[in-house]
């Protein structure tokens, strides 16, 4: 029996339509299709996390859950380094629904995903409106104390210590509190390290080459620089009054740029001395907030 192409198509779509249709899933119900997208999300399997609970928002659009679920979604891809994806689906969750519990969460991810991107001013934008919308959330001590823990990144002590102790007064029965309230506080003795002035230690060795390292606790190359150039300008002298030009002018031109050189060497010792100490310094204050335990793993 031959069968019209109309007939064919008929047959074909009656036989088809139900696997593409929700109630081909009427076996694994909503609780059970979530559940499995989460055993995936325990188990580190984002991509396909992902998937699952994207299955899931199509199959059930009006789902009680659906606000976990979409933070979830950006949970995954954040997990999976995809932040600018993660920024995007936070925001979603929170346009969509706006009145969630976990909307003021993803407000707090999306400054954390600016900042693993490297955006700390953005991130700083957006713990601050955070901060102003919901000021008395159970997230806002955490939001400002990582806004002074970028502070602290960038070494801008000031401000990091400004930010700390206004976690200590406005949130002082929080954990958050009592640990800004110790940050704030050796930050504020920052001065007490030791420094070196790049002027100081130039001037130094301007006149008497090497000693603007000696200044910076940089002996051995003090010592050195002074030998080197000693040698050529002694030499330089020597030649002068041999009347050997020919080798005293370029002697002399190469004094001078081992001069300038030991300058410029002074000055930077000088710095490096205060980049080592400051970065011992911020060492310090990390290993105190990660002793602290106040951050989970997901932070």
């Amino acid at each position: 029996m031959k069968l019209s192409f109309l007939e064919f198509f008929r047959v074909c779509s009656c036989c088809l339509l139900p696997l593409f249709s929700p109630l081909a899933y009427a076996h694994f119900d909503a609780e059970n299709l979530l559940a499995f997208a989460d055993s995936l999300f325990q188990e580190e399997d984002y991509r396909n996390s992902i998937h699952e609970y994207q299955r899931y928002l199509f199959l059930y659009p009006k789902g009680e859950k659906n606000d976990l679920v979409q933070f979830r979604i950006a949970a995954a891809y954040q997990n999976t380094g995809q932040l600018q994806v993660a920024i995007e689906s936070y925001k979603e969750l929170i346009a969509i629904y706006p009145m969630s519990p976990l909307a003021e969460r993803a407000k707090s991810n999306v400054a954390q995903c600016q900042l693993l991107q490297g955006k700390k001013s953005a991130a700083i934008t957006s713990l601050r409106q955070f901060l102003a919308d919901s000021p008395n959330s159970g997230l806002a001590p955490r939001a400002q104390f990582i806004i002074g823990m970028i502070h602290m990144e960038n070494r801008d002590w000031s401000s990091a210590a400004q930010e700390w102790k206004q976690v200590s007064i406005r949130y002082a029965q929080t954990p958050f509190g009592p640990m800004s309230d110790r940050l704030s506080r050796i930050v504020q003795h920052r001065e007490s390290l030791p420094r070196r002035s790049p002027l100081t230690a130039g001037l130094l060795s301007t006149f008497t080459p090497g000693l603007g390292q000696a200044y910076s606790n940089r002996s051995t190359d003090g010592l050195r620089t002074l030998l080197a150039v000693g040698t050529v300008v002694g030499g330089t002298i020597y030649y002068v009054n041999e009347e050997r030009y020919r080798i005293a002018i370029p002697l002399a031109a190469i004094g001078f740029s081992l001069h300038l050189r030991n300058i410029y060497g002074a000055v930077q010792s000088a710095k490096t001395f205060n980049r080592k100490h400051e970065s011992t310094f911020l060492n310090r204050l990390r290993a105190q907030i990660h002793e602290s335990n106040l951050f989970g793993a997901s932070d």
